[in-house]
């Protein structure tokens, strides 16, 4: 049963956060490495002294709970029955309001859609609001991590679902980026039945097309060496939680500032900005999204999930099997972009590709209005009746 919830974390929890900040040991680095070998260390240590002494979590708290939440006790399909947490902002019932599934990532959280979800539930350029559930996915934030190996998205699809059902919602839409992209990718597969249609705004590495037998297009051939070329470079935090996730955990549930220096690298690397990363990112939004993994000590199950895909003994994600309209927004700073002529052939019901010249991975956080605006559209313009459609 799921129950309103508040979020509430005593003085204690405060106070030994700022304690651990404070007592950093800092490592002595003889030069300026910038972002070339990781974290920036200037950024980080600045960063790090304004989490200690201006960071303000009572007011973020505050700030959260303004927004309904429930947690509680969901079953899915194969009989787990493991807690979950949602953020769940409703309006005024209306045949016009579309239940909306918004689905996070790592190192994300469902304070990546704060801004973002408001917008969509007061409706956007004139477009009517939806009703919209933002949840932590198993192992994330509150909800309870998985009690046995294998929650992978596809079984993480499963979880959505029941969870959506237990809310009262039996058709809904379904937008992800990020691990969100799996998920509502094997959500929308499993279920035709429920999700009315699919949102994207990012191409999950299962779900990248094989090449065509014909040959690669030029634009094809170039994403592919870009990809490949950023996963060669950057790709060391996925390599590590795929393959040994608890390796670090312990340090990052020891430390907050090394589970902010993992993290803080990820949002600058995959966003869209110049040299301040506070133009693009509100400094207090950022350090609720790290704070959170570190009050509900969510770090290890969390990164799991990256294990739980290599490991996974069937097939997690098959976007060509998904028959829902698909829609597809590419910001400009992604670094795994994806040409149109690649999602079509991932996504054979592809309905709309819309490309921006700003935002990057993160592009609920990014840039909220532009995010929200393209959602919105997506669902406004499809069909009335027929399969796939609204009614």
């Amino acid at each position: 049963m799921l129950l309103p919830f508040r979020i509430e974390f005593g003085e204690r929890a405060i106070d030994d956060l700022r304690r651990r900040i404070e007592q950093t040991r800092w490592p002595d680095l003889a030069f300026d490495t910038g972002w070339s070998a990781g974290t920036n260390d200037g950024v980080l240590r600045d960063l790090a002294r304004y989490w200690y002494t201006d960071f303000d979590w009572g007011a973020v708290e505050a700030e959260i709970n303004r927004r309904p939440h429930v947690r509680g006790a969901v079953e899915d399909p194969s009989g787990n029955n493991e807690w979950m947490h949602a953020m769940v902002q409703a309006g005024p019932a209306s045949p016009d309001r579309i239940p909306l599934l918004l689905l996070h990532g790592w190192p994300g959280s469902f304070v990546e859609f704060l801004d973002a979800a408001d917008l969509l539930v007061s409706g956007v350029d004139g477009a009517p609001g939806f009703d919209v559930v933002v949840p932590s996915l198993p192992g994330f934030g509150f909800s309870e991590a998985p009690r046995a190996p294998g929650m992978h998205p596809g079984r993480m699809a499963e979880r959505m679902h029941a969870l959506m059902l237990a809310l009262g919602y039996q058709r809904y839409g379904v937008q992800g980026g990020d691990w969100g992209s799996a998920v509502g990718t094997a959500l929308a597969e499993r279920h035709p039945e429920a999700v009315i249609a699919l949102h994207l705004n990012f191409l999950h590495s299962s779900a990248v097309p094989p090449s065509p037998a014909e040959g690669m297009s030029e634009v094809e051939r170039a994403f592919r060496q870009v990809r490949a070329e950023f996963g060669a470079a950057e790709g060391a935090y996925s390599a590590i939680q795929g393959t040994k996730p608890q390796m670090l955990a312990y340090a990052q549930y020891d430390s907050p500032v090394g589970l902010l220096a993992w993290q803080l690298e990820v949002f600058w690397r995959w966003s869209d900005h110049g040299d301040d990363l506070w133009a693009t990112f509100d400094r207090d939004r950022l350090l609720t999204n790290v704070t959170l993994y570190w009050l509900t000590g969510t770090v290890l199950s969390a990164a799991r999930l990256y294990y739980e895909r290599t490991h996974a003994s069937e097939p997690i994600v098959t976007p060509r099997s998904v028959r829902v309209p698909v829609g597809f927004a590419q910001f400009a700073a992604e670094p795994f972009a994806a040409p149109r002529e690649m999602v079509e052939r991932s996504y054979p019901t592809l309905a709309r590709y819309t490309g921006y010249p700003v935002g990057g991975h993160f592009a609920a956080m990014e840039q909220p209005r532009l995010f929200a605006s393209d959602v919105s559209a997506f669902f406004r313009d499809l069909p009335r009746g027929g399969a796939g459609a609204l009614a």
